[in-house]
């Protein structure tokens, strides 16, 4: 062979190289993410039989000029029970103030009443909402997922992997959003989401719903739910208009209790 078909078979090996190069360090597999973060899920799934925490939900009255001040404050026990198919969710209203006034025992009572019946009317979600659920093979029939890439936005300083969910057919049993994962370990850090069909009957109508969950480690990297946001807009019965929004911090997490399933009779399926 003669030195100079030599010298074009080493350029093209080197360019063949710096090729598989870039293409190996550059280019991200989404199938191969989605199955590492399912991985991921599944081990934690396979960790956590139940949890439990002391939450704090919070609606506040927006001023102006970026003043807010508080409406309404509850403190709770929130529980979640996890089985092979599905969640159960309760939680315990232990306390109610309104303007920074305590209220009475049978106040408590009348609004938290009132306010798991809203819940319930809305379809909201909780934080026992399998939220990887459109990422399961059984259910991505049922979605549009792409790849966004490296998300602009830091949280809590880590770098995320970002993807965006979309239902294919409205329905209020499947959701729209956005999922942010650790660069790192594939956790689930932040997802921004709203059902794909908004409830409407006779007497409530939902304009909008908008929710995002953040989460993050504790002392054993078991990855838990710290606030969820809620901001919803509707009509209720004589065309009133309804907007609502507030916040729910949860706190000293307890895994492994033996939560019994008493605790969740009244909230199985919710």
């Amino acid at each position: 062979m003669s030195l100079f078909r030599i010298l074009l078979c080493v350029v093209a090996l080197c360019l063949a190289s710096v090729s598989l190069s870039a293409q190996t360090s550059g280019g991200i597999d989404p199938e191969a993410l989605i199955e590492r973060i399912l991985a991921v899920d599944k081990v934690q799934r396979e960790r956590v039989r139940d949890v439990s925490f002391d939450a704090e939900y919070v609606e506040s009255e927006d001023l102006g000029n970026g003043e807010t001040k508080e409406k309404v404050r509850f403190e709770k026990e929130v529980f979640v029970k996890y089985l092979p198919d599905t969640a159960w969710y309760a939680e315990k209203y232990l306390a109610f103030y309104a303007d920074g006034q305590l209220k009475s025992e049978s106040e408590l009572k009348t609004e938290a009443a009132d306010r798991m019946e809203k819940k319930k009317r809305r379809s909201a979600r909780d934080i026992s909402f399998p939220m990887l659920k459109s990422f399961y093979p059984s259910e991505r029939a049922f979605y549009e997922i792409s790849y966004v890439g490296i998300a602009s936005q830091r949280f809590d300083d880590r770098v995320c992997h970002q993807f965006r969910v979309a239902a294919k057919q409205p329905s209020d049993s499947l959701i729209n959003g956005d999922f942010y994962f650790e660069a790192e370990n594939f956790h689930l850090v932040r997802v921004d989401f709203t059902p794909s069909k908004l409830v409407k009957r006779t007497m409530f109508k939902l304009k909008s719903l908008d929710m995002s969950i953040t989460y993050g480690p504790n002392a054993d990297d078991i990855w838990l739910p710290r606030q969820f946001e809620i901001h919803g807009k509707g009509k209720a019965m004589f065309f009133i208009g309804v907007d609502f929004a507030g916040t729910e911090y949860y706190r000293n997490p307890r895994i492994n209790t033996g939560l019994s399933d008493s605790l969740f009779e009244e909230s199985h399926g919710n």
